[in-house]
């Protein structure tokens, strides 16, 4: 018996222009919460230290399972998330990071109820509405899929308020304030 692979789907382009401004989002986020993000050469080392002092915490296991993921360590990468999951089973990011896990091998139906289960838990999250359209993607759902890409991109963009503050400070650099 022969298999074949087949190429995965290409996601759309809305969705690839967008993967970018989340990684950006979500690594100004580590840095801000825990002063380093998933690119840096020590992070396994800092957030094994950290679940050492916390080993119950779910957001730490979730922490310790994207640095895993972005190892190449999926398989643990996926045990983590299912600790954190056991700890804390309505953690929305945990469900959308089993999703995204469960996806990139294969396990597209499982890996679709798990991003459908983060969305329902969190409809905000413009990560979670991603995942959830990569799901939707790769489950033959086109134009769920799209839907989901859409409201991500929605939920991406800044408040109007905050987008025109956004706007003056890169038109007028030098009007920076100094909040030291």
């Amino acid at each position: 018996m022969t298999t074949t692979q087949s190429r995965p789907p290409r996601i759309p382009a809305k969705a690839e222009r967008m993967r970018v401004p989340l990684w950006q989002r979500s690594q100004a986020r580590l840095r801000e919460r825990y002063g380093f993000d998933l690119s840096d050469r020590d992070a396994l080392d800092k957030v094994n230290a950290l679940v050492a002092q916390s080993p119950d915490d779910a957001e730490l296991r979730l922490l310790l399972a994207a640095v895993l993921s972005t190892r190449g360590e999926a398989t643990m990468a996926e045990a983590e998330v299912r600790r954190a999951l056991d700890l804390q089973p309505r953690l929305a990011r945990a469900r959308t990071t089993l999703a995204t896990l469960l996806v990139q091998r294969g396990a597209y139906a499982e890996g679709l109820n798990e991003a459908r289960n983060a969305a329902a838990l969190d409809m905000h999250d413009p990560t979670i509405l991603f995942n959830l359209g990569l799901a939707e993607w790769f489950a033959g759902e086109r134009k769920t899929a799209k839907a989901a890409f859409d409201r991500a991109a929605e939920a991406l963009q800044p408040p109007p308020s905050a987008a025109g503050a956004s706007a003056r400070r890169r038109r007028f650099p030098w009007r920076r304030r100094d909040d030291g």
